[in-house]
């Protein structure tokens, strides 16, 4: 806690089916742990809120908050300009490669530097998305101090209630496995049939989520879902249960900043198995590097999901607790907390 009461505008995209994942997540988990550390919030969508509303609002504040690095931040760059509130950006993926999957062009890379420019302090969910996001600014000495490094954490829900335990015991025969997460291109979600058809052919899977991909995906898949090996559940509710039905679920991004799905995952005491992507091995590699497969390949996933078999239980269940205390919702707030307060002694 605090003695001066810091008023915060968080700016954040509207809830549609189009942001539906993390990002939303995690940003109702950081107005609950600003709101936990004395901190007066007031979160508006930018794209529906009139102008004058936030402008009033941003006044009212001591810092301007935008929840994502994109189109909040743009908003937040209008109101700073005019109120001089300290910015700050919160950036969730590696910038880098986020703007070649897209393929951004060169004149919507040179607006995001300007607009970077008016920035006074980028929070970033992982090590990976900090030094992405230096690349992009090509970042002087001066840049680095405007950065900091907070990593998500779980929602107070969604955090073990008492000791954590392996919710299923791992057999290489009739393994259930789960996916959770957007069906898109960044997602390579094709990596799942492709592993599945390297697995034991009693091995199941089904997909909670939904996107662009999902009618592709199922006509890929019809000899799978065929033989009861897949099942598509669309989209669902984020909760403890999501994960209770699984044995392993999977990770198998081409990119990520700093996944929830996984942190819920081992937090639910399910193992989630990950290609080795650069955020993956920030999570993983310390406290159990298994869960990592050896590439980016589905047959090296499938090698890592059966290795599963022969690490101890009381290990497995030791290395999750031990990742999942690190990322815990009482260190996520206090890190925003002084991460807030330094900005806000640093602007006077």
């Amino acid at each position: 806690m605090h003695d001066k009461l810091v008023r915060v505008l968080l700016l954040h995209d509207p809830a549609t089916s189009n942001n539906w994942g993390g990002v939303q997540t995690m940003t109702q988990t950081l107005q609950h742990a600003l709101h936990a550390q004395g901190f007066e919030v007031v979160a508006l969508p930018w794209q529906q809120t009139q102008f004058g509303e936030l402008l009033s609002a941003a006044r009212n504040s001591d810092i301007l908050l935008a929840a994502h690095n994109f189109g909040p931040t743009y908003c937040g760059v209008a109101l700073k300009t005019l109120t001089r509130k300290p910015l700050v950006s919160w950036v969730h993926g590696p910038l880098l490669e986020v703007l070649q999957m897209s393929k951004a062009s060169w004149w919507k890379r040179r607006r995001l530097k300007k607009e970077y420019g008016y920035v006074d302090r980028f929070v970033c969910v992982s090590q990976n998305t900090e030094i992405s996001l230096l690349g992009f600014l090509s970042a002087s000495a001066g840049r680095i101090s405007c950065t900091a490094v907070v990593p998500n954490g779980l929602a107070p829900l969604a955090e073990p209630e008492d000791s954590l335990v392996l919710n299923n015991p791992i057999h290489r025969t009739n393994l259930s496995i789960g996916y959770v997460g957007r069906l898109s291109e960044e997602k390579r979600p094709h990596f799942l049939l492709e592993t599945m058809r390297c697995l034991p052919a009693d091995t199941q899977l089904c997909i909670v989520g939904d996107g662009v991909l999902r009618l592709a995906l199922e006509d890929a898949g019809k000899d799978l879902m065929t033989n009861g090996r897949l099942k598509f559940l669309g989209r669902q509710v984020s909760s403890r249960g999501l994960y209770a039905p699984y044995q392993v679920t999977l990770l198998i991004s081409q990119y990520e900043g700093c996944p929830m799905t996984a942190l819920e995952s081992l937090a639910c005491g399910v193992p989630c198995v990950a290609v080795p992507i650069p955020a993956m091995r920030e999570l993983f590699a310390q406290d159990a590097p298994y869960l990592l497969a050896h590439d980016e390949t589905p047959q090296a996933l499938a090698i890592a999901v059966l290795n599963l078999e022969q690490i101890p239980l009381q290990q497995v269940q030791a290395d999750m607790a031990r990742i999942v205390t690190k990322y815990s919702f009482a260190n996520f707030a206090n890190s925003w907390q002084s991460t807030l307060l330094d900005l806000v002694h640093a602007s006077k």
